[in-house]
C-alpha cells in the first residue's frame, strides 16, 4: 500500500493498486469518474459480513454472490471497465477483524494486478 499521488491514476503515471488517501475522498471520486473510471464508495464497515453485503450492493454483484473470498475474486474479475473501490474509514474493519481484513486486502490487492484497471482507495 502506498500513498496516492495527485492525478497519478488519471494520467497513467501510477498503476492501479491499493492506495491510502489522506485527503477527503469526494474530490478523488469526481476526478476518477471524469477520467472514465467507475467508482464505488463503501460506507464504513467493521466486520466481514457488512463488507460483503455492502460491496455486493455497491458493485452490483449478482444476487447469487456467495459472500466469501472466492466469490469476491470471481465477481471482481468479471469487471469490464476501470473501477475504483473507495473504502471509507477502512481502519474500523482492520481493527475489529484484523485477520479477515488481511485476507480481504490480499484478494483486493491481487485483483489490482489484472486488467481492466482496478484500484482500491483506503480513505
Amino acid at each position: 500500500m502506498s500513498d496516492l499521488e495527485s492525478g497519478g491514476l488519471f494520467d497513467g503515471s501510477q498503476r492501479p493498486g491499493v492506495y491510502q488517501l489522506v485527503a477527503p475522498a469526494q474530490w478523488l471520486v469526481g476526478a476518477l469518474e471524469d477520467a472514465g473510471w467507475s467508482c464505488r464508495v463503501l460506507d464504513p464497515v467493521s466486520d466481514l459480513h457488512s463488507f460483503y453485503t455492502q460491496t455486493a450492493e455497491r458493485m452490483g454483484f449478482s444476487s447469487t454472490f456467495g459472500a466469501n473470498l472466492d466469490a469476491l475474486w470471481d465477481a471482481l474479475t468479471d469487471l469490464e471497465e476501470p473501477t475504483a473501490l473507495v473504502l471509507l474509514e477502512w481502519t474500523r474493519f482492520a481493527t475489529e477483524e484484523p485477520a479477515q481484513w488481511e485476507r480481504v486486502l490480499e484478494v483486493l490487492t491481487e485483483r489490482t494486478e489484472s486488467p481492466p484497471p482496478f484500484a482500491v482507495i483506503l480513505a
